[in-house]
């Protein structure tokens, strides 16, 4: 049974949009072209037009959206476990899903403003709005202010996941240190013990979430080439 058009229009789109990720992933947003994106995905310029009318910016655009979210940060308790489950989820994803590692890339290219930081300012409000419901809560120490705090975790993981670069799979044991560290300058002895800051909780996450299916895709295809099991 054919599927309805629209149907087959948004799977063409997300297509296109798997292909995209995967060459910006590897060569980042100057060095790929249209062609690179269209031979992947086995269709044509004009029907690569057809959904990115303003070319390869607009494909770009779409990965860097579809890439960055915050599946993971669903309120819990303590509430600072929200912003620790946020970063070592997206942590787990960046290295293994090429539509998240894309966005990472492209989100730290300096020399294209629409995507230079937008996973900055994406997350600050979110994660501030979350350290305030946890101060609200009562975890967190005296003097803690949540826009600061906000502002220096989500700079940290973006720092960390630049460095990381050059062995991403350790990605999620960087961010699991770094929350580490954030979570003991800012949280009650009390919450502190409530945290779960575990690599593993990563992994947790991810398989709950809507990247699971991806995810799983991903660690056969780490797997594959490295001769581990996933």
């Amino acid at each position: 049974m054919r599927q309805p058009v629209q149907r087959r229009s948004i799977d063409k789109r997300q297509e296109l949009v798997a292909a995209a990720a995967r060459v910006f992933a590897e060569k980042g947003y100057y060095r790929t072209t249209v062609k690179d994106i269209t031979t992947l995905a086995g269709v044509g310029r004009g029907a690569f037009y057809h959904y990115f009318n303003l070319g390869k910016s607009d494909a770009a655009r779409a990965v860097v959206t579809e890439g960055f979210t915050m599946d993971a940060a669903v309120p819990q308790i303590p509430r600072i476990q929200s912003v620790v489950d946020a970063s070592i989820a997206l942590a787990t994803l960046t290295p293994v899903v090429p539509v998240v590692k894309a966005a990472a890339r492209l989100a730290t290219e300096q020399d294209h403003p629409d995507f230079y930081g937008h996973l900055i300012r994406l997350y600050i409000p979110q994660v501030t709005q979350l350290i305030e419901q946890a101060r609200e809560l009562g975890e967190l120490q005296q003097g803690v202010d949540p826009a600061l705090t906000a502002e220096a975790w989500v700079m940290l993981y973006s720092g960390t996941d630049q460095h990381a670069r050059l062995d991403y799979h350790r990605l999620p044991e960087k961010i699991a240190q770094a929350n580490a560290v954030m979570v003991r300058g800012i949280v009650t002895a009390e919450t502190a013990l409530k945290l779960d800051m575990s690599v593993q909780r990563g992994d947790f996450l991810v398989r709950q979430s809507r990247w699971a299916e991806e995810y799983v895709q991903g660690l056969e295809v780490v797997a594959s080439a490295t001769g581990s099991s996933a």
